[in-house]
């Protein structure tokens, strides 16, 4: 145990939840039998539905107490009411998109089975923190007050804030607003992977707009200060015909921002009518990862664009907008009171135009604002995942994602009976006049959304003649060109219709995808799951023979291709080759940056237009972009390439010595850009950090190995901010050999032995078996909690 929890441990205890004997709770309507394994994964036997997913967010509860709090609080917009006047501006934003109305407006189109799994999860959370906990949780006894009570919309609204935060590309849409308005067009198109339209409507540019841009970018950030932006994940699933088993293997592993608890949660739910196990985001009754006995799925982000932002003309007295016939229609105007702990409250005055809410206060030197118009703000019905417990074929597998109005996900699908399938889920808006790459003017022709591209135009594939299918947030014409043809045969469907444009570079799917077609029998859960662990270099492969046929004069740059012409192209923890390549590629981004956008080359490298990472265009795909520009080396952009790549490299080795030590024996990559697990509340404090957080550790990886590290272009060496939090692995001939590890714990609580206790075997590439029989999981167990109908005693 470190100094600083031994502190933590002396100052307020363990407070520890009760796992053991008989508690009486209000919600369950018969006894629930809770057993909690080893690792302090629940298994949960209920009675009914109801009691089953009242379970399940009891045990969140117990367990995630901390995490739930910062999550209902910023999709409500109450964390200044907790944490003071530091939290005001995510709260600001948070009223004005409107997480928490939208949820309101939903919950009553949602089904009666829908709606009672969200209220019966929503009691369970309620009960589990308070309870299930003999003491408050350490972040409530540091920080204050009591656990909040949940219901059924606030899970909706929890769903919809990271429906919004992961991978979307409204950021990018601001990021290319900004190079756009800094540097002229023919910046963003140098810039820019996807086509950009050549015409630029004449309000991109009009007075103020860039201090609007300001304003809405800092807004923006705060909400990721508590929740930080991450997003990728790989899937891949392998068919019988191709395993020594002779049945199907799955295998996922979900990437978002490195967080201590985890984003997500195992459990294990039996009820007389179906059985699941896997993974389920914090926050949720469903499960995104996991099997039923007969059936396992897996995800990644489906990055198809669900959300727009238009630039609003105001009238004279701000509280209308204008249409495209150049007609104003008065807003609704929404009046929010924001507490501040410590400081009066705040009124904020939201303003919703037809296409969605104005996500900042109208200025008072412009007559300009943004809004937001996303399906997921729309009240619209969900099932998706809550249906996947009782799936016995593909097609009942995908059809509840007709239903999907939330972040846009490949699912990769296999059973039993041996077929494999992908489906790309989440609604899309039709777009008659736009591609989605801009914020467009609202009261432009043809700016409005015209409807949703149906289902059945949505593309998905079943058991292709490949044998395996792999996503990894690529662009699915990279892979299934054949499923966006509209009539298509052989298993395949899918319209035309523009689903996205930023997604990222194909690296980690086209990698995954050679590995696999690399052997075409004798596949094991164990050689899948190595995959997931792959540090193979796609875009040093690409640009080597570019890089080493170099002849430079300057001894740095000569000392970085010595290391580079050794260099077996493996991204690892150990390797200063790996270190040099990493810090060049860095380097030559934002000198290709610099050179066609002076004023925005921040934006163009990932930071600025938000303060934090840009993912999907200008830091995702700086490195393919990067890459092509090195094999084709066009005019235009440097008096020589051959000059700057030299001067990339010796920057390389000079960065290195300053930073590491005098030679490549200290230019360890993995030492260098560590991995650190924060807390979303404690995680930058000088004192309660250490408490909290895990590590930094030495980790090795880039933003397009399989094993991800992302780090942006503009800051190489900093803490990875993007990697898999969860590996899972599913063997069709034998689920109850299924495999599972978090990158940390199922505990929240710093001083429970769940914290951190999967920690060395994530860090090792290693995994454990979630128990699935009844007979294991009763074998397994280490405590046992019945919950029984009635008030607490």
């Amino acid at each position: 145990m470190s100094i600083s929890r031994f502190l933590l441990r002396l100052a307020l205890g363990r407070r520890l939840p009760q796992t053991a004997g008989e508690l009486r709770v209000t919600g369950v309507a018969a006894p629930v039998t809770i057993r909690r394994d080893r690792w302090g994964v629940p298994h949960i036997d209920a009675a009914s539905e109801a009691d089953a997913y009242f379970a399940l967010g009891f045990c969140q509860g117990q367990d995630r107490a901390g995490q739930l709090e910062v999550l209902w609080r910023l999709a409500r917009g109450a964390l200044a009411e907790w944490v003071g006047a530091v939290a005001l501006p995510a709260d600001r934003m948070s009223r004005h998109i409107g997480f928490r109305r939208a949820a309101e407006a939903q919950l009553p189109v949602l089904s009666a089975e829908a709606r009672g799994a969200f209220e019966a999860f929503a009691a369970g959370v309620c009960a589990g923190t308070t309870t299930g906990l003999p003491q408050k949780p350490h972040e409530f006894a540091i920080v204050g007050g009591a656990p909040s009570a949940w219901d059924g919309a606030d899970v909706l609204a929890v769903l919809k804030l990271q429906s919004f935060l992961l991978p979307s590309n409204w950021d990018v849409e601001l990021a290319r607003l900004r190079v756009l308005l800094a540097d002229g067009p023919d910046a963003v198109r140098e810039l820019d992977p996807v086509s950009v339209p050549p015409v630029v409507d004449p309000v991109m540019g009009a007075p103020g707009e860039a201090g609007l841009l300001d304003r809405l970018a800092a807004d923006l950030a705060a909400l990721q200060v508590y929740l930080p932006r991450g997003g990728g994940s790989n899937n891949w699933c392998i068919s019988g015909t191709r395993t020594e088993s002779g049945k199907p293997i799955l295998a996922s592993d979900p990437h978002l921002a490195p967080t201590t608890p985890p984003p997500w949660y195992l459990a294990h739910v039996r009820t007389p009518a179906w059985e699941v196990a896997g993974a389920g985001l914090a926050g949720a009754p469903g499960f995104p990862i996991g099997h039923n006995g007969f059936a396992a799925w897996g995800v990644t982000a489906g990055l198809t664009d669900n959300s727009d932002l238009f630039i609003e003309t105001l009238s004279s007295d701000g509280r209308s907008v204008r249409q495209p016939d150049g007609t104003f229609v008065p807003c609704d105007v929404v009046r929010e009171v924001v507490r501040v702990r410590g400081a009066a409250d705040v009124v904020e005055e939201v303003l919703v135009t037809p296409r969605g809410p104005l996500l900042t206060t109208v200025l008072p030197d412009t007559k300009l604002a943004v809004s937001l118009s996303a399906v997921w703000l729309q009240p619209r019905p969900v099932e998706g995942f809550l249906k996947s417990p009782t799936a016995r074929s593909f097609e009942e597998f995908r059809k509840p994602f007709a239903h999907w109005p939330a972040l846009p996900l490949n699912v990769l699908y296999a059973d039993a009976n041996g077929t494999i399938g992908w489906q790309l889920v989440g609604e899309v808006p039709e777009r008659a006049g736009s591609a989605g790459l801009l914020p467009k003017p609202a009261d432009a022709p043809g700016s409005a959304w015209t409807g949703t591209v149906p289902f059945d135009a949505m593309p998905f594939q079943e058991n292709p003649p490949s044998g395996f299918l792999a996503t990894a947030n690529d662009p699915p014409n990279e892979w299934a060109q054949a499923s966006f043809l509209p009539n298509s045969s052989s298993g395949q469907r899918g319209a035309g219709e523009e689903l996205g444009h930023d997604f990222v570079d194909p690296y980690r799917a086209r990698r995954i995808r050679e590995l696999l077609a690399a052997r075409d029998s004798g596949w094991t859960l164990a050689g899948a799951s190595a995959i997931q662990l792959d540090v193979q270099s796609l875009p040093w492969r690409e640009a080597r023979e570019v890089v080493l046929a170099l002849a430079p004069t300057d001894p740095d740059a000569r000392d970085a291709l010595a290391l580079l012409h050794e260099w077996n192209g493996r991204v690892e923890t150990d390797s200063s080759a790996a270190a040099v390549f990493e810090l060049f590629v860095a380097e030559m981004c934002v000198r290709v940056a610099r050179a066609k956008a002076p004023k925005s080359w921040a934006t163009a490298v990932g930071e600025g237009a938000l303060g934090v990472a840009t993912y999907n265009l200008f830091s995702d795909r700086r490195v393919g972009h990067l890459v092509h520009l090195l094999r084709t080396q066009p005019d235009g952009w440097f008096g020589s390439w051959a000059g700057e790549m030299e001067q990339a490299l010796a920057g390389a080795v000079r960065t290195l010595r300053r930073a590491a030590g005098p030679g490549p024996r200290f230019w360890a990559w993995g030492h260098l850009r560590q991995l650190l697990l924060e807390h979303p509340l404690f995680g930058k404090h000088r004192w309660l950090g250490p408490a909290f957080n895990r590590g930094p550790f030495p980790w090795g990886g880039d933003s397009n190995t399989v094993s991800q590290a992302g780090a942006r272009p503009a800051e190489p060496t900093a803490f990875t901010h993007n990697m898999a939090n969860l590996r899972t692995a599913f063997d069709l001939a034998d689920l109850s050999k299924s495999t599972f590890v978090l990158c940390g714990g199922q505990s929240g609580n710093p001083l429970s032995p769940h914290h951190a206790d999967q920690l060395a075997l994530w860090l090792q590439g290693e995994s454990f078996i979630l128990p699935w029989d009844q007979a294991d999981v009763i074998r397994a167990a280490v405590d046992t909690l019945r919950l029984m109908p009635g008030e607490r005693s």
